[in-house]
């Protein structure tokens, strides 16, 4: 997948769920498709991006650890 298509699906699924992509998207798509192999560039064990963790993180943090998805303001 290219990086351009990878960032308008993430855009459309963060806005499905009420989230925003944040400042530093572009940096963290481009990680997660080249050093990460599209898994989650946090922790690639994690699995692909978005990984199952990104919801209780951004609940609790406000964004998911890697910073790819933040909360609305």
């Amino acid at each position: 997948m290219d990086k351009e298509h990878f960032k308008h699906v993430v855009a459309l699924y963060a806005k499905a769920k009420g989230y925003e992509l944040s400042p530093f998207a572009d940096r963290i798509i481009n990680r997660c498709l080249t050093a990460c192999e599209g898994h989650c560039p946090c922790d690639v064990s994690r699995g692909f991006c978005p990984c199952g963790e990104h919801e209780r993180e951004i609940a609790e943090m406000g964004h998911c650890h890697c910073n790819l998805f933040v909360q609305k303001k």
